[in-house]
C-alpha cells in the first residue's frame, strides 16, 4: 500500500516538471524596458526588417506652409463720428473700391448747427473783448486808465479766446473747415471723407440710423501694407530666413501661384510651438481681404545632411524615433529630431553619429512600433 502511494506521488511530480518545462521552453517577446525589445529568431523572419545606416547627402527642399492675409493695425480704418448724429446718407458696401478725400457718407444733427453758431459767436465776442483790451493797454500807457481795467480786458480776452479755440478744434474733429464758415454757411449736415485710398471691409450702419459718438460706422483697408502671415512650426523655423522666395496660392483659385518674399520673421515660439513669419507679393494680387487662407511653399537652402529614409522615423507622443539593433536578437528605440524632406528622405538633426553603423531599421519599423506600445499597456 504504501509503495503505491509513493508511486502516485512521483507520477505527479513528473507530470508537474514536465508542465513547468514546457512552459519554461515557450520564447514570447520580452521586452526589457520601454525602449528595447528582445525578438525571436521567428519573430525577426515574420517582421522582415531591412537594416542600414545614415547617409550624408546635399539636399535642397521646400517647406509646405499655411498662412492667411493680413494687415498691420494701422492698416485698418475705423470710422466713427466725434459729435454723433444720425446717417443722413452712404453708398458703401463691403469690397467697394474707395479713394482719398472722396464723400463716403453725410451726417445730419441739430448739435451739428448749435457747434457752427457757438464758435461764430465765440469768435465775435473774441474780437469785442480784444478791443477792449487795445483801449484799456492805450489808456494805461496814457496814464489815463488803471492796472486793474487793464487786467480785467486781458483775463476776458484770453478766456474768448480759449472758448473759440476749443470750439475751433471741435468742428475740425468733424470736418469742418472753420476758415470758411460765416454766417452764411452754417449747415446741419456733415460729409465724412475717407482718409485713404483703399477698400471697404465692414459697413456697421443704415441711413437715417443715430450714430453714437464711440460707434463705428465702417472699417476700411488701405492695403499698401498687405501682406501673408504664415504658421511655423518650431522645427522649420532655423531653415526660413529674410529673403527666402515663397509660393503662394489661394483656396478659392488653386491652379494661380503668386511670387513672394518673407520680410521678417519672429524667432519667438509661441505655446503651440509655432513661430510667425511675414511675406509681401512682388506683385501684389487683386481684391486682397484680410483673413483669407492660404497654402504656400517655402524654398530653403541647399545643405549637406544626414538623412534617412521616412518610413524609419516612428513618430509617437510628439517625439521622433528610429529603432537600432543592439544585437542578433535585440533592437532599442532612441529619440531624434528631424529637419527637411527630399524625395522621401528625411534629415537627422540630432545623434547622427549613432545612426552610421549599419544597423538602423530603415523598413517596418512601425511594427516594432506597434509591439512596444502594445506590450507597455
Amino acid at each position: 500500500m504504501r509503495i503505491i502511494i509513493i508511486s502516485s506521488i512521483v507520477l505527479v511530480s513528473l507530470l508537474i516538471g514536465c508542465s513547468e518545462k514546457k512552459v519554461d521552453q515557450k520564447e514570447p517577446e520580452v521586452v526589457d524596458s520601454t525602449e528595447t525589445i528582445a525578438l525571436t529568431n521567428e519573430q525577426l523572419q515574420d517582421l522582415q526588417l531591412v537594416f542600414g545606416s545614415a547617409e550624408k547627402k546635399q539636399i535642397s527642399s521646400t517647406i509646405q506652409v499655411q498662412g492667411k492675409i493680413d494687415l498691420p493695425p494701422q492698416n485698418i480704418i475705423s470710422v466713427n463720428f466725434a459729435l454723433g448724429g444720425f446717417l443722413k446718407s452712404t453708398k458703401l458696401i463691403p469690397g467697394m473700391k474707395i479713394s482719398k478725400g472722396e464723400i463716403i457718407a453725410v451726417m445730419e444733427d441739430q448739435n451739428i448747427i448749435q457747434l457752427q453758431q457757438d464758435y461764430l459767436l465765440a469768435q465775435s465776442k473774441l474780437a469785442l473783448t480784444k478791443g477792449e483790451y487795445e483801449r484799456q493797454k492805450s489808456l494805461y500807457d496814457a496814464n489815463a486808465g488803471t492796472s486793474k481795467l487793464m487786467q480785467q480786458a486781458e483775463s476776458e480776452m484770453k478766456i474768448q479766446s480759449i472758448n473759440a479755440k476749443s470750439l475751433s478744434e471741435k468742428l475740425k474733429l468733424i470736418g469742418i473747415n472753420v476758415q470758411q464758415l460765416n454766417e452764411n454757411n452754417i449747415s446741419g449736415q456733415v460729409p465724412i471723407r475717407s482718409t485713404i485710398n483703399g477698400y471697404v471691409s465692414k459697413v456697421h450702419v443704415n441711413t437715417g440710423k443715430y450714430v453714437q459718438p464711440a460707434e463705428t460706422m465702417f472699417e476700411l483697408i488701405d492695403p499698401d501694407d498687405i501682406h501673408v502671415a504664415l504658421t511655423l512650426f518650431e522645427k522649420d523655423l532655423p531653415y526660413v530666413h529674410t529673403g527666402d522666395l515663397v509660393k503662394v496660392q489661394f483656396m478659392q483659385d488653386p491652379s494661380k501661384h503668386y511670387d513672394a518674399e518673407i520680410i521678417f520673421v519672429n524667432r519667438n515660439v509661441d505655446d503651440d510651438r509655432t513661430a510667425m513669419a511675414h511675406c509681401h507679393f512682388k506683385q501684389r494680387p487683386a481684391n486682397l481681404l484680410p483673413g483669407m487662407f492660404v497654402e504656400t511653399t517655402i524654398s530653403v537652402l541647399n545643405k549637406q545632411a544626414f538623412v534617412l529614409p521616412e518610413e524609419a522615423i516612428q513618430r509617437f507622443g510628439n517625439k521622433e524615433y528610429v529603432f537600432t539593433a543592439v544585437n542578433k536578437n535585440k533592437v532599442q528605440m532612441i529619440e531624434v529630431t528631424t529637419g527637411l524632406v527630399q524625395d522621401g528622405k528625411i534629415e537627422i538633426t540630432s545623434n547622427a553619429d549613432q545612426l552610421m553603423n549599419g544597423q538602423v531599421v530603415l523598413k517596418n519599423a512601425y511594427k516594432l512600433l506597434g509591439m512596444l506600445k502594445n506590450s507597455e499597456e
